[in-house]
């Protein structure tokens, strides 16, 4: 599993998108049921993205040996390529992202 890609995706699509969307929508309007709307929206979004998703992914196959806790020598060199994080785990971290900063949000105004 990939910490760095999905710390940078987390920051990235989590603290800054989602903190800036909240806080946008909040001095904008100014109105507390843009905040629940956003609450909701993020539910939304979190709810189709994991209702959405059908195959499951496996960072890589493992062996019996690596299951049994010995070292491999074969690696495969997709794996240890550079990819970027596909866009339905993009949504999921911005949808619960959204819901938290706008719950925070509407509990500090309120």
């Amino acid at each position: 599993m990939d910490w760095h890609l999905i710390a940078r995706c987390g920051a990235r699509y989590a603290l800054v998108y989602a903190g800036a969307t909240v806080a946008a929508v909040s001095v904008v309007t100014r109105s507390d049921l843009a905040l629940v709307s956003l609450f909701g929206l993020g539910l939304v979004t979190i709810l189709l993205v994991l209702g959405g998703t059908g195959t499951v992914r496996m960072g890589a196959a493992m062996t019996n040996q690596q299951a049994m806790g010995f070292r491999s020598g074969i690696v495969d060199p997709a794996d240890l390529t550079p990819k970027q994080m596909d866009n339905d785990v993009k949504l999921l971290f911005y949808g619960v992202s959204l819901l938290s900063f706008s719950a925070v949000w509407l509990v500090l105004l309120g």
